[in-house]
């Protein structure tokens, strides 16, 4: 593996894939939008199509379909870059929101007499920020630019 290798630790590995399926559709909704442009271009598909394959590229790296017992995905960063940031991106998004809900659901949940998720929750999110952090900081020092 290259120098450039970035290791997912197995508990982020479907957190990473939530996010890439999450940015796959975001694409694809772009795609879709410029079929309904009347003057479109084979200009306007460029970068949605390059978003869609560059997503698609990563999750053929780490596997489509959710495991039971995931391992730690490696693959070059260099490579896989930008939709490891927009995966990341959109996955704590949703993450921050399953916090802000948190105190609702926990609430139904003690209602059915089943344990609270909030602090698993905001665990979670941590976890996924501080990875982020730290793919940032491994991407600023390998001098990649970002787009």
């Amino acid at each position: 593996m290259s120098t450039n290798a970035l290791v997912v630790p197995a508990e982020l590995v479907g957190n990473l894939r939530d996010g890439l399926h999450a940015a796959l559709s975001f694409a694809a909704e772009e795609v879709t939008s410029v079929i309904f442009e009347p003057e479109r271009s084979l200009e306007m598909y460029r970068e949605p199509l390059a978003r869609f394959d560059r997503v698609r590229a990563l999750l053929d790296v780490i596997g489509w379909d959710r495991e039971p017992d995931p391992a730690e995905a490696r693959f070059d960063l260099r490579e896989h870059l930008h939709a490891t940031l927009d995966a990341l991106e959109k996955e704590i998004d949703v993450a921050s929101d399953r916090v802000k809900e948190a105190a609702t659901v926990d609430a139904e949940r003690a209602k059915r007499g089943e344990p609270p998720k909030r602090e698993e929750t905001i665990r979670r999110v941590l976890a996924l920020r501080e990875f982020a952090a730290t793919v940032r900081a491994y991407v600023d020092s390998l001098e990649v630019p970002r787009r």
